[in-house]
């Protein structure tokens, strides 16, 4: 992965972004920390592909902070300024919330990113009583895009069959 540059990313962000130990950070005005990371995963479509982990530290919620979602979005504009691949994530399920956290996600997207410079899929499926949510975020201008849309849509189709 291609580093990024600070300098963009804050020019664009609400909040000051640092780096960490293998990721990024922001601290929003009611004192929230969060961190982004991203991971390198299994290639999807012939095309390198990055996890990407967005976590707030702290337990409790302050309400929402619309200014995190313009920071985390500064973020994703920089991975995809500096990289042409593939960014995963997937739902955290330690507290099952995940749906909660899927269906945030693709507002936050549908509302932060420009429509014709993205496509983004996401699945779902149940294993062992446990709800999995997952997404891929592609730029559009992407050659391998079929090739990474159709090879995710297998991947998913195969997660998403019942043992």
């Amino acid at each position: 992965m291609n580093p990024f540059s600070l300098e963009r990313i804050n020019s664009k962000s609400p909040y000051k972004v640092t780096v960490i130990n293998n990721g990024l950070s922001f601290t929003t005005t009611k004192g929230l920390h969060y961190v982004v990371r991203f991971f390198e995963d299994n290639p999807i479509g012939g095309c390198d592909t990055y996890q990407f982990s967005f976590a707030r530290k702290e337990e409790d919620s302050m309400g929402e902070d619309p200014y995190v979602r313009f920071t985390l979005f500064a973020i994703i504009d920089e991975f995809f300024l500096t990289n042409s691949d593939v960014l995963l994530y997937i739902c955290d399920t330690s507290d099952n919330r995940e749906a909660a956290r899927n269906r945030l996600f693709i507002r936050w997207f549908k509302q932060s990113a420009q429509p014709h410079r993205f496509t983004i899929k996401a699945a779902n499926a149940m294993v062992d009583g446990q709800g999995i949510y997952a997404a891929i975020i592609v730029e559009n201008c992407n050659p391998k895009l079929q090739d990474i849309t159709a090879d995710f849509d297998r991947r998913a189709a195969v997660l998403a069959k019942p043992n």
